[in-house]
């Protein structure tokens, strides 16, 4: 009865968490198609003025968060208990917390420099009017919320890789996954760097961007692994 029920619980972990990382990369794709202005980069900055596919934006964020929240069970559930798994999952949930956070509250173009009235759309739905100076207060919680988490998922990547070569299913993308959270500090700290700074806005696009796509490869191949290591475990049972 036991293993019946792990059957039944575990597999769906991560495929909840496969289908939201899924529909984050299939929506991304639809969004270059649908509109010719959209940017994945753009739209971590906070870029939702893409009528009519605000909240087709706004979604790529939930799939995202969602999928992350998802990938944090199964990892608990399969690997041991320690203070360096511990830290590396609350990290993985601060970074879920955030994406889903950046997805609520939209950042907006910068405008008239003067104190004015804008429309935001909340979770790219509904419009409310704000101020802006130029930033609105939802920008400025979008921008944060996108770099608490990526500093958060960099730090929590390593913290897991460091735990994958003390776990005997793990160890096989210990390699892998170390060479991408080392990718991820390093981009965080250039990005940091281009923050701080003020270094030119290309230096900080170039962060951005290897950052974004090394946390999401990160994300994909953990996700993918721990489907293995779930069918795996339940088909020697």
């Amino acid at each position: 009865m036991k293993s019946s029920a792990n059957y039944s619980f575990k597999p769906p972990t991560a495929t909840v968490a496969i289908i939201g990382f899924a529909y984050f990369a299939i929506t991304v794709v639809a969004l270059y198609f649908l509109n010719p202005a959209y940017d994945l980069i753009s739209s971590f900055e906070g870029n939702y003025h893409l009528a009519p596919y605000e909240f087709l934006v706004a979604s790529t964020f939930f799939g995202l968060g969602l999928g992350s929240l998802a990938l944090i069970i199964g990892l608990y559930q399969e690997m041991s208990r320690s203070v360096g798994s511990s830290i590396g999952l609350l990290l993985l949930g601060i970074w879920s917390m955030g994406i889903l956070i950046a997805g609520i509250f939209p950042a907006n173009d910068g405008g008239s420099t003067v104190p004015h009235m804008t429309t935001a759309l909340i979770a790219g739905i509904f419009p409310v009017e704000v101020e802006a100076y130029p930033e609105t207060t939802f920008s400025f919680i979008h921008i944060l919320a996108i770099l608490g988490s990526f500093f958060s998922l960099s730090l929590a990547a390593i913290l897991l890789s460091w735990r994958f070569k003390h776990e005997e299913k793990w160890r096989s993308i210990r390699y892998f996954s170390s060479i991408l959270a080392l990718v991820m500090i390093a981009a965080s700290i250039f990005l940091c760097q281009a923050i701080f700074l003020y270094i030119h806005t290309e230096f900080w696009g170039l962060s951005l961007k290897l950052l974004t796509f090394s946390s999401l490869l990160w994300l994909f191949l953990t996700v993918i692994y721990l489907r293995f290591v779930i069918v795996k475990s339940v088909s020697k049972r």
